[in-house]
């Protein structure tokens, strides 16, 4: 009886003492992307020529407590133009975040816009467009000369018709000064559906990069001045076909100064095949400068007006234009 006694006093106690620290008012957000990327390539065999077209709203609430921990709830929603109300399955931002010096934490379907950042051989920039959050967790920890991050994206589960698909990363870097050691790392798993009459193969498949590179941003007051290079590789496995081995070599510069800026990159290799990184690496050779403004250089709003050039040795110059908006109120 007694220690039925002390456990309804504990019980008592934390209902009491928990809504001062629920005792922060919700934090209201409103985001808003313009998404426009037009791009004209000929040989569809390596890339596809389309216009996406669209805008995307995401508001939501988060609530804080005890200063670092957060609770958040919204939606994400993209509406593409010419395309059906729900043509773009939504979003849901449902998560938990947890952030101190040093140390960042995100657990639940949370964005993925400023927590993962990687060369596009890996990750396409069209997997923003319509699939903006990570669905599983991300942590990092990081210091003045260090930095490791590594998340899990859960994309589809087994099913009669879906393929269960599972995408992770690992990055670490290590600075010294201006220059800096960066190594990347991606995995993908596709597996069969649960159909009896299923002819898919179990897919995996893996990448790594390493680079070398130098950010001369403070030293010469560039918003961007980032020049890296490194070596690639990846794999794809489908069981019970065996691997196949890509690599080449990825040389990146990023430049911008006031509302002016460029982004060049040069890949030098064999063709790779990435599930999510961009068709146009399935060349081999490649060689994409994006020429761009931002023209208002807002804390809450990152633009981008820009042309870029795709140069596919033996085949040909390509180009897209691209107008992106995001808004963060």
């Amino acid at each position: 009886m007694l220690f039925v006694k002390k456990g309804i006093f504990h019980i008592l106690l934390l209902i009491v003492s928990l809504p001062p620290a629920l005792a922060q008012k919700p934090v209201f957000y409103l985001g808003f992307d313009q998404i426009l990327d037009n791009r004209e390539y000929n040989n569809t065999a390596f890339g596809y020529p389309q216009t996406i077209f669209g805008a995307r709203i995401n508001p939501g609430a988060f609530v804080t407590f005890n200063k670092v921990h957060q609770i958040h709830a919204g939606i994400n929603y993209m509406y593409e133009f010419g395309g059906k109300l729900l043509g773009v399955t939504p979003q849901i931002d449902l998560y938990y975040s947890y952030q101190s010096a040093g140390t960042e934490l995100y657990m639940g379907s949370f964005p993925r816009n400023h927590l993962v950042d990687y060369p596009l051989i890996m990750i396409t920039d069209s997997l923003n467009y319509y699939r903006p959050n990570i669905e599983g967790a991300f942590f990092r920890f990081h210091n003045d000369w260090a930095s490791v991050h590594g998340w899990v994206d859960w994309m589809d589960r087994v099913s009669d018709e879906v393929r269960e698909s599972i995408q992770a990363g690992v990055e670490v870097t290590i600075k010294a000064g201006a220059f800096y050691l960066r190594g990347i790392s991606t995995r993908g798993h596709l597996a069969r559906t649960i159909a009896v009459d299923d002819k898919n193969h179990v897919r995996n498949e893996g990448s790594v990069i390493v680079f070398a590179g130098v950010d001369l941003s403070e030293i010469y007051n560039f918003k961007h001045l980032d020049i890296s290079s490194g070596w690639f590789t990846d794999f794809q496995h489908e069981y019970p076909i065996g691997y196949e081995w890509n690599q080449g070599w990825l040389s990146q510069v990023d430049i911008q100064k006031g509302m002016f800026g460029m982004k060049g990159s040069w890949y030098m290799g064999e063709p790779t095949y990435l599930q999510f990184g961009d068709r146009l690496y399935s060349h081999g050779d490649y060689g994409r400068f994006d020429f761009y403004i931002d023209p208002f250089r807002n804390p809450r709003i990152t633009s981008k007006i820009g042309w870029n050039l795709h140069w596919l040795p033996g085949d040909g110059l390509y180009h897209s234009q691209q107008l992106l908006i995001q808004i963060n109120l």
